[in-house]
């Protein structure tokens, strides 16, 4: 199988979803490590 990945500069347009991203991969990534608290207020 081969698949295909096309890579391309950021816009503005995508800064909402890599926010979403980051914080999302914050609160899985640290759950029982930082305080819940702290996860929850990310933004």
């Amino acid at each position: 199988m081969c698949l295909s990945m096309v890579v391309r500069e950021a816009t503005l347009a995508d800064i909402p979803l890599i926010a979403r991203i980051h914080i999302d991969t914050w609160r899985t990534t640290y759950r029982g490590i930082v305080p819940d608290d702290y996860l929850a207020n990310l933004s």
